[in-house]
């Protein structure tokens, strides 16, 4: 008897046993929607956290650029000094003598 009960309620029971897969399937698809929206949060986070890192970064570089430019600029500066000095070194001619005299009366060598 129970053959022929579920022979005549197969419609039904072929109709319940689609409605609780597409239930079940259901659920689980709202749960792994939640699980994905949790996990866009948290990535969402960590991507403005790397974006804030990265904009630290790039302007660490640009005051480093700055500062490695003002380096450059004043060693070749001091390099025009040097060079100057040493294009000189040789040309000192002995002082007339009035400036001779003069520079000693101001810097006497012994007290």
């Amino acid at each position: 008897m129970s053959l022929i009960w579920m022979l005549r309620n197969l419609p039904a029971l072929a109709a319940g046993v689609c409605l609780a897969g597409l239930v079940l399937t259901g659920v689980r698809l709202a749960h792994e929607k939640k699980r994905l929206i949790v996990e866009l949060s948290q990535l969402q986070g960590q991507l403005s956290m790397a974006q804030g890192e990265l904009e630290r970064a790039q302007e660490t570089a640009r005051v480093h650029r700055a500062h490695l430019s003002r380096a450059a600029q004043e060693q070749r500066h001091w390099s025009l000094i040097i060079n100057d000095v040493q294009r000189q070194e040789g040309q000192d001619a002995p002082l007339s003598p009035l400036l001779s005299f003069t520079a000693e009366r101001l810097y006497p060598t012994s007290p």
